[in-house]
């Protein structure tokens, strides 16, 4: 039994300041509060349960893993469909004094959330952990088991995609 308790203690000592990156990051995948809720519900007890596979790496590493791994056993996410949650949208920064520039703001703002949900998943998850999830190329790399120059070149080609999209839907310039 004490095995067991130091086990859970261990892993809530480092799981608990991940906590933050954690939700920032499943609110990026997810695309809703509720979705990102249950995908960080379920990354902590599948990092729970597998603790012992933990090598004592970078944590942080290790459970963006599993949630990305989670994630792609999932739906696509919710905000690729029509009407998708708004709060998200809301919690975008507003530097809009005005109600009219708040309105274009978060116009633009679900466009753009639009356009990186619409990214192949490969590109699309690379870009979510390097942008959303501030993790380094190494990390992610180790994350999806791939050599660090397709990180690169997937986070690049994923950046050209969405300049490309933004750019062709008539804003005229990158945000």
């Amino acid at each position: 039994m004490a095995t067991s308790d130091n086990r859970t203690l261990r892993f809530r000592e480092l799981a608990l300041p991940q906590l933050a990156y954690l939700h920032r990051m499943a609110r990026a995948l997810a695309g809703n509060r509720g979705a990102a809720e249950d995908l960080v519900q379920e990354t902590m007890l599948r990092g729970l349960r597998y603790f012992d596979s933990y090598r004592g790496d970078d944590f942080r590493c290790w459970m963006a893993a599993i949630m990305r791994n989670l994630c792609r056993d999932q739906a696509p996410p919710a905000f690729v469909q029509a009407g998708g949650d708004e709060e998200w949208v809301a919690q975008i920064p507003d530097p809009a004094p005005n109600p009219e520039q708040r309105v274009m703001a978060a116009d633009r703002a679900a466009r753009l959330r639009g356009m990186v949900a619409m990214l192949p998943a490969g590109l699309r998850e690379v870009l979510v952990m390097r942008e959303f999830g501030e993790l380094s190329y190494a990390q992610i790399a180790v994350a999806l088991g791939l050599p660090i120059g397709t990180v690169m070149s997937r986070l690049s080609r994923a950046r050209e995609d969405l300049r490309s999209a933004w750019l062709a839907s008539g804003e005229g310039h990158v945000p």
